[in-house]
């Protein structure tokens, strides 16, 4: 059974929150000193990490964030990793064959590669790794330090008192194979549990012990190519070809299985990922398993009913807890993982309330808005205001340009809206567009401004590394001038502070009689009708439509006081 609690733990030597839970009492002696590595999200204020802790009485980490609501989010992947791994330990241990053991032993190489293969360090550093992994393999040391999950230790030293500064091939071939497999559990003993752990799979020793031997020749391998590599050689290895993709024979397909692939294939937005990362392990939490094809509809309106009496909010449970398993089963019924959907015809009955609807701000708060922000001196401050104002567009599209995106097209100097060159990701197909700047933005200097930039981001500091998991930095920009604006007064609850921009725009456009067609292309609204589907809204439509759209203004009140705030 998994304890909740009502709040994160802490610690008085640390400012990041702390996970505490206690190890259920059935599992305990059977995990004790058992260490458990966890990929924590990232989220627009984290990044991404990893973390690893012993279990005893308690399983205790660090979330590594002071933010509540990302510590929710790893506090959810840690109880779904902990989980898995006690029901392993309860159902017992699972056969594996040889193929399946060679395979785990593969997902060992391909971590090492990834883990170190970007800063490999010195040829001597991997020359004394592999010393010691291969002595340790063949019994002829009594220990050896252990090689961690992530990160690496300086080998160099325990080399040299084990072997001496002589050739290191002909020292340890010249040493007696007298030892037992004590040292080879110590040296890549943490690699097995964390490939098993991946996967909630528990074994019995002698298969632990064929499962250690496979590993360590693959860390072996990896070795070799860590050593070319940090010599500069970065040809592939075909060594790794030998390896086959691990295939669990001997249960159903796995929650976990089914959202890895549909990610894998579908490349969702970050943000996406770590959100719904964090509504399956709570799923798995609440089923107590991780098999797809045990979960039934019951378990879904369980679950979907206790998200609700935890405080959940209603839309939240409907458009996002919900629409996470939809698409899930969905897709794994499409791909003939599944053959049926449990989740089909589950739904939430969300009442609109009258007073709820979100409203856009008016005349006079954009002209106030518009003035503070020419006053800052700060990028995004300075100009997303405006753009956000005078081309209807989303802030995330926004705070994404580079200054690249700033073109001219068919005589008009505009924004190319589009995924940017560091990977961030638009709402949807209809999202990439051309958007023409307004007269005004344009004279205020934008243009120059950006084009100086070159290629690299106007609103954040620097771009996503390659592959980068968690959200997109663009996403701090974003998340930063929604507090700035509400610091500056723009308080109504029912006004988002940038997307309420959104909505001025359109419906000033509808004020000043552009067509709805236009305005659509400009703000990347898809048409779904059947004459939609033929209307293509030329660039000099647009342009015109921008340049009629007028700019507001803060007329002073007759005591020569500024107008207070609407929003």
């Amino acid at each position: 059974m998994i304890l909740t609690m009502k709040r994160h733990a802490s610690r008085p030597d640390s400012g990041s929150l702390q996970f505490k839970l206690r190890v259920p009492a059935d599992v305990v002696e059977r995990v004790r000193s058992r260490v458990v590595t966890v990929e924590l999200p990232g989220t627009a204020t984290d990044p991404a990490c990893p973390v690893s802790f012993r279990l005893g009485e308690f399983a205790k980490t660090s979330l590594r964030t002071r933010d509540a609501a990302t510590a929710d989010t790893r506090r959810l992947v840690i109880i779904a990793t902990l989980s898995k791994l006690y029901a392993a330990v309860r159902n017992g241990p699972a056969p594996l064959n040889q193929r399946q053991i060679v395979a785990l032993s593969g997902e060992v190489y391909r971590h090492l590669i990834a883990e170190h293969g970007d800063d490999a360090g010195t040829p001597q550093e991997w020359e004394s790794w592999k010393a010691l992994l291969r002595a340790a393999a063949e019994g002829r040391i009594p220990g050896a330090p252990t090689i961690p999950v992530h990160g690496r230790t300086d080998e160099r030293i325990a080399a040299d008192l084990l072997f001496g500064e002589d050739d290191l091939t002909e020292t340890i071939n010249a040493l007696p194979a007298d030892y037992d497999s004590t040292a080879l559990r110590q040296r890549v003993g943490q690699l097995a549990f964390w490939v098993l752990g991946r996967h909630g799979i528990e074994i019995d020793s002698e298969t632990h012990l064929r499962l250690l031997q496979q590993i360590a020749r693959a860390a072996l391998e990896a070795g070799w190519r860590l050593k070319r590599m940090a010599s500069g050689d970065y040809r592939p290895d075909p060594a790794a070809e030998r390896f086959p993709a691990f295939q669990d024979r001997t249960a159903g397909v796995t929650l976990t299985e089914i959202f890895d692939r549909w990610a894998k294939e579908t490349k969702p937005a970050p943000s996406t990922l770590a959100t719904w990362t964090g509504i399956l392990a709570s799923f798995r939490g609440h089923l107590k398993h991780d098999d797809a094809r045990r979960v039934t509809d019951q378990d879904v309106v369980a679950w979907k009913d206790s998200r609700i009496a935890a405080g959940r909010a209603l839309k939240t449970v409907a458009d996002s807890d919900l629409a996470c398993l939809k698409t899930l089963f969905r897709y794994a019924k499409a791909n003939r993982l599944l053959t049926t959907n449990p989740v089909e015809g589950v739904r939430v009955t969300v009442k609109r309330k009258a007073g709820a609807r979100m409203l856009g701000y008016s005349d006079t708060d954009v002209a106030r808005l518009l003035d503070l922000a020419s006053r800052e001196t700060h990028p995004a401050r300075r100009w997303l205001p405006w753009l956000a104002a005078l081309t209807g567009a989303r802030i995330g599209e926004l705070a994404a340009l580079w200054g690249t995106s700033v073109i001219e097209k068919d005589g008009v100097v505009g924004i190319e809206i589009a995924p940017s060159p560091d990977g961030s990701t638009l709402k949807n197909e209809g999202s990439e567009r051309f958007v023409p700047l307004h007269p005004e933005i344009i004279r205020q200097g934008f243009v120059t401004w950006a084009k100086a930039k070159g290629r690299a981001p106007l609103f954040y500091a620097k771009p996503a590394k390659a592959n980068a998991e968690g959200r997109h930095p663009s996403k701090g920009t974003s998340n930063h001038l929604a507090s700035w604006i509400r610091q500056q007064g723009f308080t109504n609850v029912r006004i988002a502070p940038a997307h309420g921009l959104r909505h001025f725009f359109k419906t000033t456009a509808s004020l000043i009689g552009i067509a709805d067609s236009v305005a659509d292309a400009l703000q990347g609204h898809a048409d779904q009708s059947s004459s939609g589907t033929y209307r293509h809204v030329k660039t000099v439509q647009m342009a015109d439509a921008i340049a009629r759209f007028p700019v507001p203004t803060l007329a002073p009140e007759a005591d020569g006081s500024m107008p207070a705030l609407g929003g």
